[in-house]
């Protein structure tokens, strides 16, 4: 039930970060009712006010307003209607929309129903009602929850130092990869939370699993260099800020301007490195024959250069970061 609301409530519905066989609509639908979190188009339409109204009053689950309220209290002390105009495309799906029209019976068949069933069929009804139901409901709620309190008060913001949504590992175990809440809030549109091979992202490798097997297509993800791009402007206004609070006066002058310096120079490179990845990219997507073999080569070998070109700026930027903030980012 927690995979169905990361996997189909979040990135299928609310996102439409990739698209589904009908199959794994009714999947998600059905398994996604029993968690026991509202229609998924209720569940999306709240979802989307939150990202294009985070912290303020229209978000319907504000840290701004604590971190019980953001965990919790929004659904105890509600305050926020809900629009379903955010949501027009989600009710073109019929069996979305019976799903929300009829969501009782889908909660109550699939959440209770079904597993007191089946523990009644194999003498455990009592432990199915307990582990089942009243534990399993208990787990993914709070699991789910802790996204909107610990994810935007406590972790690291890789690529928005501003925004209150961050990067939190625990967080991720107990939802299947949601607690990459910074990098999320900064490419909603990513079918992927986690892109760090070491990153914990099950509801990714679950659906990049369903393109494998042809029940999903279209799968978006953003450009490594685009998120590159934005790690490095966080590392930028991180310094940047810190030189505000440290280094106010000429001494800090100078040092913001030589910081500017080399944020521009490894900005510079990192175009020229992308540059030369789509050519490359253009050169073996045709057909080469051997006498333009020289083509390929010579495309490769300039893709090699643009890279190492960048690492080595980087390493010098990051290097004289080192070295005036006592910073390692």
């Amino acid at each position: 039930t927690g995979m169905s609301i990361t996997v189909g409530y979040h990135r299928l519905f609310a996102h439409r970060t990739f698209k589904a066989n009908p199959l794994v609509d009714f999947l998600v639908l059905f398994f996604g009712a029993a968690a026991f979190e509202q229609s998924a188009l209720k569940w999306a339409s709240q979802l989307r006010d939150h990202h294009r109204f985070v912290d303020t009053e229209r978000d319907p689950y504000s840290i701004k307003k604590g971190f019980f309220y953001a965990h919790i209290g929004w659904l105890m002390f509600w305050s926020h209607p809900i629009r379903y105009e955010n949501a027009r495309d989600l009710q073109q799906n019929r069996m979305l929309m019976h799903q929300h029209r009829q969501y009782h019976l889908w909660a109550l068949g699939a959440g209770i129903f079904l597993p007191a069933l089946i523990g009644a069929l194999t003498g455990h009804l009592l432990g199915a009602l307990i582990l089942t139901v009243c534990l399993r409901l208990t787990v993914v709620y709070h699991s789910t929850f802790c996204i909107n309190s610990v994810c935007h008060m406590f972790g690291k913001a890789t690529y928005d130092i501003h925004s209150t949504a961050k990067d939190h590992w625990f967080v991720a175990l107990l939802t299947f990869g949601e607690g990459y809440h910074n990098f999320h809030h900064h490419f909603p549109g990513d079918y992927r939370n986690a892109v760090r091979w070491y990153q914990w992202d099950p509801s990714k490798w679950a659906i990049f699993s369903l393109k494998c097997f042809g029940l999903a297509h279209d799968l978006k993800r953003v450009s490594e260099f685009r998120i590159l791009e934005a790690k490095l402007a966080a590392q930028n206004q991180r310094a940047r800020d810190w030189i505000d609070i440290k280094a106010r006066g000429f001494h800090g002058a100078d040092i913001r301007q030589k910081l500017e310096i080399g944020y521009k120079e490894i900005r510079r490179k990192l175009i020229q490195w992308e540059i030369a990845t789509k050519n490359y990219q253009a050169v073996i997507s045709e057909r080469i024959h051997s006498s333009q073999s020289d083509m390929r080569t010579g495309a490769q070998e300039q893709l090699q250069i643009a890279r190492k070109h960048f690492e080595a700026a980087r390493r010098q930027w990051e290097s004289f970061q080192l070295r005036q903030f006592g910073l390692a980012f």
